[in-house]
């Protein structure tokens, strides 16, 4: 974080939940812009994967510069998402901070959280063509 982020306290912080459609059809090895830090840093407190697939689906999940996302070293974990995940009511929503906690570190309150630097993102990159909707959602609070 940036010394101006460090001068805003905690009570400024703005909650987004920013939502991104992976949509029937998507290519294989694709990957999305799920989320950006801002412009003095996000605190992203847990990534939640929504699927419509009737079969499991694995993800790569990548932390970087934005726009590096093709570097090898970036891919962090890969990730399955269980078929219908927290679209019918039998299976819960996925959590990213359940599936990978190591990605995430602890606040002094013990939150599992993980923070995104202004220009670092993550991107999520689908490992076999969709055939329904997975819709994904960043728990994400700005500085």
């Amino acid at each position: 974080m940036d010394s101006s982020s460090n001068q805003l306290s905690f009570a400024t912080l703005t909650g987004t939940y920013p939502a991104t459609k992976l949509a029937s059809g998507l290519s294989i090895n694709t990957d999305t812009l799920i989320a950006t830090g801002a412009s003095h840093a996000s605190i992203v407190l847990d990534v939640l994967f929504r699927s419509k697939e009737t079969v499991t689906r694995n993800f790569d999940i990548i932390i970087c510069a934005t726009g590096s996302n093709a570097t090898a070293e970036n891919n962090r974990a890969q990730i399955i998402i269980p078929a219908n995940s927290g679209n019918n009511g039998s299976a819960a929503l996925c959590s990213l901070a359940a599936l990978a906690p190591l990605l995430f570190d602890l606040d002094l309150a013990g939150n599992r959280v993980l923070t995104l630097e202004s220009g670092i993102s993550i991107y999520v990159r689908n490992l076999a063509a969709l055939t329904a909707d997975i819709y994904v959602t960043v728990k994400q609070r700005n500085f």
